[in-house]
C-alpha cells in the first residue's frame, strides 16, 4: 500500500462524516412521507445528488478499504492482482447501477 493510497483512504473517511450525517438526516426527513412523495423526491435533482454523492464515497471509501484486505491477506501476487480488479469492478459497476437507477426514478 502506498502512503498516496493511505492518504486518500483517510481523506474520503474525512469525507464521509458530513456526507454520512447529511444523509441520515435526508433520510429521516423522508421517514414521514408518502410512498408517491419518497420517489418523487429521490427523481428529484436534490435527491439524485444526495443519493450520489453518498453512494459514490462509501464505494470509494469500501474499494479503498477492501484493497487494503485483499493485499493483507492475499499473498500470490497475481491472484491479489486479479482480485483487487474484480473488486474494482464490482464497485464500479455497482456505482454506475446506483446512477441509472436513480436517472430511471
Amino acid at each position: 500500500m502506498s502512503v498516496q493510497h493511505w492518504k486518500f483512504q483517510r481523506i474520503s473517511a474525512i469525507a464521509l462524516i458530513p456526507i454520512v450525517l447529511f444523509s441520515l438526516y435526508y433520510i429521516v426527513s423522508l421517514s414521514t412521507v408518502s410512498y408517491d412523495h419518497l420517489i418523487n423526491d429521490l427523481g428529484s435533482l436534490n435527491g439524485f445528488i444526495i443519493t450520489s454523492l453518498f453512494m459514490g464515497f462509501i464505494l470509494f471509501h469500501s474499494s479503498m478499504g477492501m484493497e487494503v484486505i485483499i493485499e493483507d491477506y492475499i499473498h500470490s501476487e497475481d491472484l491479489q492482482k486479479n482480485v483487487v480488479s474484480l473488486s474494482k469492478l464490482f464497485h464500479l459497476i455497482s456505482f454506475f447501477l446506483t446512477i441509472i437507477i436513480l436517472a430511471s426514478i
